[in-house]
């Protein structure tokens, strides 16, 4: 197994910022959240989504014009199909890195050994990922094995002490891609727009994702934990199982025990019919600014919409409102045995 060669001095690179902005919602108990919470509580799940179909007047999730939602830049037929760890600077991507990298600010010496552990990473994870498919392994351990790539949490390190994805305007999200460009047009900084992220996000690393996944998903995670003040979440579709649910919110959750400042702020969005995202209010209208204090409340809000004001001609929510029925039909309480 490869191991990460030691790596040379770091520049501390600081990165100018105000403090960051609270903004309080005050939108509490009540509204359409409760709706759904008691038709669960009475009848569960399957009551939800057969109100869904009543409330919609149809039986079924939409099957048709659901449009491609791009959650991540997908390696194309052009990106690396082979290691060079022998010599880095023979990847594909290697002059193209060094210049985003050169001018986000970061000097030679952190550009060159950041891509040394990234590119070592990559050939790293092939053999974890090879060795984590045995099938006496539980999910757990497959998980914790996958992501126990110490390459990867070396250039993170790095990237923490060259302030990488340093930002005092957190925001988070989960919808597509274009979702992340939304909160930041709104004033806020995703981790894809931060010094780091912006680069990183230009390249497609390898051919096969299951390398670059996991690496992904550690920076979320350290990303999260960068948190020091309020952080707006920006929610278009819910999923259980996201990165954002399942790695970055639980990982703020540990934050707020030790740092009370950070907050979360829960953003619905909802696609128009003309392409635009609006926010969702409690009474049903797209406005232009709708902060919650928890996730209940944002989901509740972002599904009571789906289930009355979705126009199923509506290509560019779709996604949105098969997510939700899927989320739904995955909680269905099973009736009594006989």
């Amino acid at each position: 197994m490869l191991r990460p060669r030691p790596l040379g001095s770091l520049d501390r690179t600081a990165v100018d910022g105000g403090p960051a902005e609270r903004q309080r919602d005050g939108r509490v108990s009540g509204g359409p959240e409760a709706w759904v919470r008691t038709l669960q509580r009475s009848a569960g799940n399957a009551a939800v989504a057969r109100a869904i179909g009543q409330a919609r007047g149809q039986q079924a999730a939409v099957q048709t014009a659901v449009q491609t939602v791009v959650q991540r830049k997908w390696p194309g037929p052009n990106a690396a199909d082979r290691h060079h760890t022998d010599d880095p600077t023979a990847h594909p991507e290697w002059a193209m890195y060094r210049t985003l990298m050169t001018d986000a600010g970061f000097s030679a010496n952190v550009v060159e050994n950041l891509w040394s552990l990234l590119v070592g990473g990559l050939r790293e994870q092939e053999t974890i990922n090879s060795a984590s498919a045995d099938p006496s392994l539980t999910r757990t351990e497959r998980r914790l094995r996958r992501e126990g790539n110490d390459w990867y949490q070396q250039a993170i390190e790095m990237l923490r002490e060259n302030s990488g994805f340093t930002t005092p305007r957190m925001a988070l999200w989960s919808g597509g891609f274009d979702v992340c460009k939304y909160a930041q047009s709104k004033g806020y900084t995703p981790m894809e727009f931060t010094r780091a992220g912006k680069v990183f996000n230009e390249l497609e690393f390898h051919r096969n994702w299951g390398l670059q996944g996991p690496l992904w998903n550690a920076l979320s995670k350290f990303y999260a934990a960068q948190a020091t003040g309020p952080v707006h979440i920006f929610l278009r579709s819910y999923s259980p199982d996201s990165v954002l649910i399942g790695q970055e919110v639980p990982q703020l959750r540990q934050l707020q025990r030790i740092h009370p400042e950070v907050e979360l702020i829960w953003h619905p969005l909802y696609t128009d019919e003309q392409g635009r995202i609006r926010e969702v209010s409690r009474d049903r209208e797209l406005v232009d600014d709708a902060p919650y204090a928890t996730r209940d409340t944002c989901v509740a809000v972002l599904y009571d919409y789906l289930m009355y004001r979705h126009d199923e001609g509506n290509g560019h929510a779709a996604r949105s409102y098969q997510e939700m029925q899927t989320d739904l039909s995955k909680n269905v309480n099973p009736g009594p045995s006989k």
